[in-house]
């Protein structure tokens, strides 16, 4: 072992030292980055020569410079981050209709079919009395008023949700793009024998965004780049630097349709995406709030075929027959949407049917039908009253936005505890890496003075042997 090794030992140690002293204050340099790994240098000692008496190694080499994660909290993470975007997705749409909705007992919708029943009862005492009729044809006229105004709420919050929903395709294709990007700089980069750490922390930050917008399988390539397909359907999005974007389509209602190319044409994948923010905004748009006009429509379509059957049978303050009082007569599909007072009766209160004989004004046997109607079991609406059904309708949607809250406040402390656990593995501890900026100091100190002591043997060797 010559001179030369000892300078070599000592000058290959230097050099790892002072990598290792670089990473440490380049992990404190970013310690409040964004989506930051932090780097370990790794060690392992260069070939040994052989010696008289033995073997003798030749110093120290960087191994690797490895960025620490944990994919198995990583898979953690992102999981329950797309159920946390469900969540949040729902109670995000739902928690507008309070305003709208009220409390179940004293909501608009329940109070103003209470209020016209009271009209109608006010009716029984003098059927002719044209203020009382006109008091019952403005009280009507604010039933169906109510009907129409949830019914356009409902159908807000619907188009809200589908524009969220067309944000959050929009959204997927970005980073999609961006991730083929990625993969194709993570390439190029280490191919030519450079490290890609920060390149790859871009991307863990891109596949965060994208598994709480929708659900995906994520493979890792041995030529380090991603492949990414949906979890639900399976559908390839990333692969290399190629992508398969999701296509936003229109149903009939001009309301979006997310379709992805398959062999021979577009295949749609609207109804199977129910997780992540996108399956949020998608179940809350074509479940829950179908759900609740779909109830609606079914309290105006049995008041206008109930109050209708009745008025209908009895006459008009002129001896004429009833009219339909409520349109559309019949309802229709989307009755909520439609239902108004008679045009005829809302500019002649006479029109009122109150009489069970012709030419008997003071006969009220019509009124006090219709006055029953209020507490009658409708087998339209599974034997509640109108005002019980509306109050179970308003009830279910508070009790929906109660889970739907519920589950997102769950899913918060399931997804920050994991980050919490994700931060202490990748994350930068100030504490950590001041221990172990003091440990590469000393050891670049150790190998310089390693160095001085080769360096003055070397001199006395030459000024003894000339």
């Amino acid at each position: 072992m010559t001179v030369f090794d000892h300078f070599a030992i000592a000058s290959s140690a230097m050099r790892a030292f002072k990598l290792g002293m670089n990473v440490a204050g380049y992990n404190v340099a970013n310690s409040n980055t964004v989506g930051f790994s932090r780097r370990r240098v790794d060690l392992s000692t260069m070939s040994a020569v052989a010696v008289p008496g033995g073997w003798s190694g030749m110093g120290v080499e960087v191994n690797s410079l490895t960025r620490i994660r944990d994919p198995f909290l990583d898979f953690a993470v992102r999981r329950e981050a797309g159920r946390l975007g469900q969540d949040d997705a729902r109670a995000d749409i739902l928690s507008a209709l309070e305003p709208a909705l009220g409390e179940a007992e004293s909501a608009v919708l329940r109070s103003s079919i209470s209020d016209f029943f009271d009209s109608i009862q006010n009716l029984v005492i003098d059927p002719s009395d044209m203020a009382i009729r006109e008091d019952v044809v403005s009280h009507g006229e604010r039933v169906a008023a109510s009907i129409r105004s949830l019914d356009g709420h409902l159908v807000e919050r619907r188009n809200h949700a589908d524009a969220k929903a067309e944000e959050a395709v929009d959204r997927i294709n970005e980073l999609v793009e961006d991730l083929a990007q990625n993969n194709l700089e993570v390439t190029g980069l280490e191919a030519g024998g450079q490290e890609a750490s920060d390149l790859r922390d871009q991307r863990d930050l891109l596949l965060d965004e994208l598994s709480s917008l929708i659900p995906v399988n994520i493979v890792n390539a041995e030529n380090g780049q991603v492949r990414v397909s949906l979890e639900e359907g399976g559908h390839t999005l990333v692969v290399g630097t190629s992508t398969q974007k999701l296509i936003k389509g229109q149903d009939s209602e001009g309301l979006m349709r997310i379709q992805v190319e398959r062999a021979g044409g577009l295949a749609d994948m609207t109804d199977s995406i129910r997780s992540g923010q996108l399956g949020g905004y998608l179940s809350v748009r074509d479940e829950d709030l179908v759900s609740y006009r779909s109830e609606l429509d079914r309290v105006a379509s049995a008041l206008i075929t109930e109050f209708n059957a009745v008025h209908s049978s009895g006459f008009d303050l002129n001896g004429d027959p009833g009219l339909a009082f409520f349109e559309p007569d019949p309802p229709g599909a989307h009755a909520a949407n439609a239902i108004r007072v008679n045009s005829l009766i809302r500019a002649d209160g006479s029109l009122i049917a109150t009489s069970s004989v012709a030419g008997e004004t003071g006969n009220n046997e019509i009124v006090l039908q219709l006055g029953e109607l209020r507490s009658e079991a409708i087998a339209a609406l599974n034997g509640r009253s109108f005002a019980e059904f509306s109050a179970d309708l308003i009830a279910s949607v508070g009790q929906d936005l109660g889970a739907a809250e519920a589950s997102r406040d769950a899913s918060l402390v399931i997804v920050d505890s994991l980050e919490t656990k994700r931060q202490g593995v990748k994350g930068v501890s100030l504490d950590e890496e001041a221990a172990e900026l003091a440990r590469w100091q000393q050891s670049f100190a150790a190998a310089a003075k390693f160095m001085q002591v080769v360096n003055r043997v070397t001199e006395t060797a030459f000024s003894i042997f000339p």
